[in-house]
């Protein structure tokens, strides 16, 4: 399937906004009804976060570990109505000095136009698994 060019670029700009540290512009394309499912591969996170203030829990947990962190898009897929795979890389350094570089996917569903969930997955190969495909 081919992804609208729309939609992508959503995508992208909410990976950027990610990278830059912007919280609020990545609040702007979530809808009120969004769920971060996470992967469990990172601890101290709760296993889902709901809605705007959810999203910021997450932001809060998650970024508070990290010194520096970027995620990076290595492949983007259109694989339903409004949903899409996303293949990523995470390259980060703790506040402690530990460097961590791996791949991990999320699988991202939308509506009207906005996020409403994304869950997160520890490779690659499961993100694609969930929807259908293989590497």
């Amino acid at each position: 399937m081919a992804m609208s060019q729309e939609t992508e670029q959503l995508v992208r700009r909410a990976f950027d906004a990610w990278n830059r540290d912007d919280l609020e512009a990545q609040l702007a394309m979530l809808h009120p009804e969004f769920e971060y499912v996470t992967s469990g591969l990172f601890p101290g996170l709760a296993p889902i976060y709901r809605g705007h203030a959810g999203y910021k829990d997450f932001w809060r947990d998650f970024k508070q570990v990290w010194e520096s962190l970027r995620i990076e898009i290595d492949d983007l897929r259109e694989v339903g109505d409004e949903q899409y795979v996303a293949l990523l890389t995470f390259e980060a350094r703790s506040r402690d000095g530990l460097t961590v570089r791996r791949q991990f996917g999320n699988v991202l569903s939308g509506r009207d136009g906005l996020a409403v969930r994304v869950e997160a997955f520890g490779s690659w190969a499961e993100a694609l698994e969930v929807v259908g495909l293989r590497e």
